[in-house]
Parts: structure tokens; sequence; C-alpha cells
């Protein structure tokens, strides 16, 4: 197949504003007769429709011209709303994280801003300071309103944000390398107000030389659960987590506990769930994820065969029932896995275009490629992956998105608490921002959780999703704790560049996981050294952010890659390792226990050396330090704050801080968590 590709043509007009803006010009050239092509980017949160296309003189290339400011960009080419492509034409490319890449561009005089800035010498790079009405520097949460400015990294030495003449500190936020960002929360006591900066750096004070006005009250709100940024998540895959019921085991039923293959089964149900619930709450889990619950033939449950009915295998609807109220006496609330991409083959449907052919009417609820329909090993139909016991639904087909919604609506009023959405990517944004207005209606406090495996920013904007599978803050644990490839300062800059893809909203809401269903065990990862995941687990649970554990990881459960990872649970408690889910347990217990560990902002850190990292969090008037040291050797740290007593969160001990003396041991492959205590 022809590989589309396109070209960029940059012309450059300045305008005054600190952050120089060009008009840059991109065009495209596809190989077949498009319906529409955009323009989707960093640049604009990756939307596929904030930046269309268009061919105007009828000559197969579209164009589209924007202003940008200087700096660096990635984007690609969506054609059709839904196919992507890399511009082939421009060599400047990075990962996308789903295999292919994206594209990048540099704008104006970006050399100015790699080469090096330094605080406190009175020098600013007023290029880089930037900030606009949009999403990720301005969104409102409710009774709040989130702003952030753009400065270029260790430039300046604090920033402040004026609102009607007043003043008030901005934090430090995070840092993607080239920039640093600033965050402030105001609570407006006026619907209408106005604000704007002052940057400090050295004897060197700057003024932002524009007032951004405010309408409260007209402003797009950006609500995620109140429950959510609290929560302890524990994943279930449902077929292997226990075996609650033998009468309804499937037919060849395993022995619990054997070697997991594709299509084998060991009779986990929800039973086995509801008999385990005492279990989740001792372990301290706020929330339950389950891999799909409804009708399939498999022993994964993606290929469903009918949406309305639970699993007979997993139980009937009375029993989920019954789970679902006793979860939530239990003060445990419970999302489902939602496939919306595609059914099973032996969904109802489908079996209806496999009898008519094309006379059947869900025939166009599929694509068919030719009649009759062919075998499962040589699909003639659109499938997930070229799997042919996937069909993939046409989600833009009405008839489709009626029974899709009348099936969320429905499980909905059964009472679950949201949804995670399997391969979000691959349906359209029109259909999640009818889902996300659908479920919400019925429960306002429903987390609406995508699985997006890199940047969600196109997601993320307060119309489709509240968050996203953070699977880039697993890649920075796998490289710093398990492969030990990166020193600490590349870790932080991997951690808080994630960080200044969003603001603190969605931050507080992202589903910090450390392994999954699709992925080896973090364990396994780690050659087995129960260390490296101890620390991982202290970083995921003092970190913003959804912790979620995988059913297993608790008790040292190992495995490779998929069907390796979703072995049984393991009950007999002799074969777990209690250490390791003591461990857990007491970091859950102190994330619990204290809000400036699940809500407070690292507001500044330090990297004393290559294997080690101090982290400083603040919350209401709270601090909390979080030390980590995955070296072979014990290191001494020194503490950046006034005197101060702080309560060891693990051990009980109390600690006196003297400015004269603030340093304190940290042994090796160790971390501790100090809370303050107001003198």
């Amino acid at each position: 197949m022809k590989i589309l590709i396109g070209m960029i043509f940059l012309l450059f007009s300045i305008a005054a504003l600190f952050a120089k803006t060009h008009s840059v010009t991109f065009e495209y050239t596809p190989n077949v007769v498009p319906k529409s092509v955009s323009l989707a980017g960093s640049f604009n949160n990756w939307s596929t429709t904030a930046t269309p296309m268009s061919d105007d003189d009828d000559d197969g290339v579209w164009t589209v011209t924007i202003e940008l400011e200087d700096g660096e960009y990635q984007y690609k080419f969506v054609v059709n709303g839904d196919k992507w492509y890399q511009d082939l034409n421009n060599p400047l490319s990075a990962p996308d994280g789903y295999g292919g890449r994206n594209s990048i561009i540099r704008v104006g005089d970006y050399d100015k801003f790699t080469k090096p800035a330094f605080r406190g010498d009175g020098k600013i790079v007023e290029d880089a300071i930037y900030h606009t009405q949009g999403y990720p520097y301005f969104a409102k949460q409710d009774s709040v309103l989130w702003i952030k400015l753009r400065t270029r990294q260790d430039d300046v030495d604090s920033v402040q944000i004026i609102l009607e003449n007043k003043s008030r500190n901005m934090d430090w936020y995070a840092m993607d390398g080239t920039f640093d960002y600033f965050i402030a929360d105001i609570c407006p006591s006026e619907n209408d107000f106005s604000y704007t900066f002052r940057i400090y750096d050295g004897g060197e004070i700057l003024n932002y030389p524009r007032k951004f006005d405010v309408k409260f009250s007209e402003l797009k709100n950006f609500h995620t659960p109140d429950w959510i940024s609290t929560a302890i998540f524990y994943q279930i895959f449902p077929e292997r987590f226990a075996d609650g019921d033998i009468s309804n085991d499937p037919e060849n039923v395993c022995r619990w506990g054997g070697k997991p293959k594709y299509d084998n089964f060991f009779g986990g149900d929800l039973k086995g769930v509801l008999e385990h619930l005492d279990y989740l709450k001792e372990l301290g889990v706020t929330a339950i994820y389950f891999n799909p619950i409804f009708s399939s033939p498999s022993n994964h449950k993606y290929d469903i065969s009918d949406h309305m009915k639970i699993d007979p295998h997993f139980g009937d609807s009375a029993l989920f029932k019954t789970l679902l109220d006793s979860c939530h006496t239990l003060g445990i609330r419970v999302i489902l896995d939602g496939v919306y991409h595609d059914t099973g083959r032996q969904h109802w449907a489908f079996q209806d275009v496999i009898r008519k052919g094309a006379s059947s009417k869900y025939a166009d609820w599929f694509t068919i490629y030719s009649f009759p329909v062919g075998p499962v090993d040589k699909p003639n139909y659109k499938c997930w992956w070229n799997f042919g016991s996937l069909p993939s639904l046409n989600t833009e087909n009405p008839d489709v998105q009626k029974f899709l919604f009348d099936w969320t609506r429905y499980w909905m009023n059964f009472g679950i608490d949201g949804w995670r959405l399997d391969c979000a990517n691959e349906v359209g944004d029109e259909f999640w921002r009818e889902f996300r207005d659908s479920i919400r209606k019925i429960n306002s406090e429903a987390y609406i959780l995508g699985e997006i495996w890199g940047d969600g920013s196109q997601w993320l904007e307060g119309d489709m999703f509240d968050a996203v599978m953070n699977y880039r803050f697993r890649d920075a644990c796998l490289d710093f704790f398990a492969y030990e490839k990166i020193s600490s300062k590349e870790f932080a800059q991997k951690y808080f560049t994630i960080l200044a893809s969003y603001l603190p909203n969605v931050n507080l809401a992202s589903f910090n996981l450390l392994g999954s269903h699709d992925t080896p065990r973090f364990l396994t990862l780690c050659g087995n050294d129960k260390e490296k995941l101890k620390l991982a687990w202290l970083f995921q649970m003092t970190s913003i952010g959804v912790p979620s554990i995988y059913y297993g990881d608790e008790i040292g459960l190992t495995g490779g890659k998929d069907p390796d990872c979703r072995k049984c649970f393991v009950w007999d408690k002799s074969k777990q390792d209690g250490k390791l889910l003591r461990y857990i347990e007491k970091l859950i217990s102190i994330r619990k226990k204290y809000p400036v560990i699940s809500q407070g902002n690292v507001y500044k850190f330090d990297t004393p050396s290559d294997d080690c990292i101090v982290l400083y969090k603040k919350y209401r008037g709270n601090y909390a330090i979080i030390f980590i040291n995955r070296g072979d050797d014990e290191i001494f740290c020194k503490i950046d704050l006034p005197k101060t007593n702080f309560l060891d969160a693990i051990t009980g001990q109390k600690i006196l801080f003297e400015r004269s003396n603030n340093r304190i041991k940290i042994h090796s492959k160790s971390g501790k968590i100090l809370i303050s205590e107001r003198l």
C-alpha cells in the first residue's frame, strides 16, 4: 500500500507577546479521496476535529494554516476521523506510544530553548513564557479554576499570579525537558475577574503584558468524580481470581493453579470474588476494576456474545447485584470493562449476518467486504487487529450507537460506578462525547477511564474521559526501578513530563498502574527482585493519581507475557509472600491516612545521586518528604526545610530536623515517607 505523505511549509510572522507567533502551513496529499482530513498534534491536544484541513481547489492537496509559538510540537494527519498517519516527508519524528511515530516540527528560533538557563542570573527567556485560556493551561473544575504558566526550564526563581491587583505565589508543578510549568488553583469570589502574571529571577521582575478576563459561570466545567483521587483500585481478571461455585465451571476445567493458556479455563467466578471481599477490604481496596464479565465463549470475555447477560460461568445478574451491593456496603466502588469497538463472532447480531448475509438487518452494523461471511481464520470483514473472533462494530451507525448506549445505561442503572473503555482510541470522539453525557445523566460521579497507552490529551478536555490508563507512569517505573537503565534525574524528567501534559484535575484522576492483564508482571520484569517491586510501590502509593494493584501482585505472583500474566490467584497463605502483602498494606494505610500523600503536589525535588530521588509534597499547610534509594549503598540526604517535627510513617519514629543538621540516612534499596508535624 502506498504510504500517505505530506509536506510542511513554514511562513513566519512575529507577534509580540513573549512567545513569538508564526504562521505554519501544513500540506498533505492522500492517495485516496477521503471524506475528511484533519491535523492533530500537541498544539491542539491531539483533537481530531479542532483543526480540519481543506482541499479547496480539488487538486488532492489538503492544507491548513495555524498560528504556533516558538517551540517543538508533535503531530499527525487524521484521515476520515480515525486513520492516523505520520508525515513521512518530514525526517523528524518520535515514538507515538502505539508502535508508530509522530512527526516533529520545530517552529521559530527553537535553539534558544535548548541553551542552558540558570535561576538567579537575572536573565529571563521571555519567548518561553506562555499561557492560554485553553486546556492544559486553563480549566474549571467545579468551584476551582486551574491556571498554568510556562517558562524556560531552570530559568526563573518564582512566579506570581495577579488577581485584581492582589498577588499570590504560583507553585512549581512540572517540567518537560524544555519548559517549567507553574500552577495556581483559584476559587473565585466574584464571577467576573481578570488575572495576569509576574515573573522573578535574581533582581529582574517581568510583568506579563496582558490581562486575561474571566466570566466564571460561562466556563465549561471539567468535573472528575469527587471520590477518585483517594481511591485504591484493584484489578480483577474474574476467571483467575477465585472459584466460588464449581457447579458453573466450564467443561474441561483445569486444576486451579495450572499453567494458563490462551484457551483454557480454571473456573473463577463472581461468587469467588464475593467470598473474598473481606480480603480486599483488609488490603485497603476502595474500588475494583473488573475485566469483562458479560456472556462470551473465551476466558478473557472481550469477545462478547450478549451484552445484557452476565457470563453463565461467572454467575448471573442476581449474583452480580449481590456482589455490587456488598461492595458498596464495604465502601468499594465497581467499574466494568466496556468493549465498544467490537463484539465476538458469536454475538447474536453477527450470527444473523452469517446466516442471512447481505439481507441481514444487522449487516451494516459491521464492515463486511464480501458475502458470504468468511471463516474465523480467514476473515473477510473488518476486525480488531485481524482477529476473526473480534468483528469490528460500525460505531458511526445510529442503530449501533443506540444499542451500545442502551447497554451502557442498563448497567449504569444496575448501580455500577463507571467504565474502563477498551481500545478507546479506535472509537470516534463524537461517540465518546455522547457516551459521557449519557452516563453522567445517570450518575454524575461515574468514573470514565480510557485505555490509552500514550499521551491521552486528546480525550482529556472535559468532554470525553476523566483519565487514561497511565502506562507512561508504568514505563518510567520500569526504566528506573526494574531495569535500572535511567538515572534519578532522567526518571524525574520522565515523571514530570507526564504531569506537564495535564492539569491537576486529570493527574489526580490518572490510573497509575504497574501492571495489567496486557503486560508481564512487574515482579517478573524486576528479575523477581522484591526490593525493586517494593520501591516501585512506594513511589506509586505516594504519587498523585489513582494507584492500581493487579490481582496477585501483592502476594508475589509472577508471570510473563499474556497468557502467563493471567495465572490463578494463590489462596494458600503458606505459598503467599506475607512480607510483601504486609508492606503494601502499610503503604496503602499511609496513603489513606495522610491527604498530603494522595492530594499533595510535588513542589520541588532533589536527586542526591543517580540512584536516589527526594520528593517534597505539600497540601493545605501539611508537608511530606519521600526518599527512594535504589542503590547498593546507603546515602545521606540533606533536608531543605526549616526546623520541623516529622513522623516516619513506615516505622512510626518521630524525627526533629534542625536547620544546622538537616541530614537523614537512607539505607540501600529502601525508602522513607516523612510526614510533617506542626511545632
